[in-house]
């Protein structure tokens, strides 16, 4: 048996593997939602495609900064709101890191630069789209049973974005971080209890969507009757590893191109 015949056999089972998981999760949800009373959707990668874009804007603000925050480091923080994030990141690397000779660095700071820099990746015209395996669901339930948003990201941004994409209309409820009526931020269960509150709907007959950590434990301590991973859903648009690879060439890239 050749070295290459070994390796294509483990690609063939991880395939399988990874087929079964998305069959799996594919096959709950069905079996949930029939039985559902209310469903709430995370925004940012599960309603929409932004990670990419987040991302960039996250990267732009750090490389101002002088903080490290790999893109490895980016999705396990995902769902956490974006102050907290730069009060780690600091916090790690260095609580006196000056902005100027007279201020130290701070959170908030961080996340007005952010701001502007969001703004200006819109501006260049790169707008997230929707992801379609999600939204058809959100189109497939609208007026049948109440639907709300439960999103770690700005509120400001959140709207904008489902208005961008014409499915604002589909949701009875937008709850967002900076919601006073949210005390504590994902992983906490808070948001997703505000948002079934909000619908009318006991969190025991809601359908939650996520594609972060942090979101699903909020679904799940939230009591909801299930929690459904988005990221193993067939068709679901976010290839992490993919995306690393891409990433690491044109940084590579770039990195060559200074050397000349």
């Amino acid at each position: 048996i050749t070295m290459d015949a070994v390796s294509t056999h483990r690609n063939e089972n991880r395939e399988t593997e990874c087929a079964s998981v998305i069959c799996d999760e594919m096959f709950r949800l069905n079996s949930m939602l029939p039985n559902a009373e209310g469903l709430v959707f995370d925004c940012d990668g599960t309603l929409l495609d932004t990670m990419p874009i987040y991302y960039e804007s996250w990267k732009r603000t750090c490389d101002d900064v002088g903080l490290d925050f790999p893109i490895e480091r980016f999705y396990e923080f995902a769902g956490a709101p974006v102050y907290d994030i730069f009060e780690t990141l600091i916090n790690e690397q260095g609580k006196d890191r000056l902005l100027d000779e007279t201020c130290t660095l701070t959170a908030s700071h961080c996340e007005s630069l952010k701001r502007r820099h969001h703004q200006d990746i819109e501006a260049e015209g790169r707008i997230a789209g929707p992801i379609d395996i999600i939204v058809e669901i959100a189109h497939k339930y609208h007026k049948k049973i109440p639907m709300a948003v439960a999103s770690s990201g700005w509120r400001d941004h959140v709207v904008g974005g489902l208005e961008r994409n014409g499915i604002i209309h589909l949701f009875d409820a937008i709850v967002t971080a900076d919601d006073e009526a949210v005390k504590n931020p994902k992983p906490a269960p808070d948001i997703f209890k505000v948002a079934a509150e909000r619908i009318s709907v006991c969190p025991t007959k809601c359908v939650g969507f996520e594609d972060a950590n942090f979101g699903m434990q909020s679904i799940q301590d939230a009591k909801y009757m299930y929690a459904c991973d988005v990221r193993r859903m067939l068709m679901y648009p976010r290839n992490v590893e993919r995306r690393l690879s891409t990433m690491r060439s044109e940084e590579q890239k770039d990195h060559t191109e200074k050397k000349k």
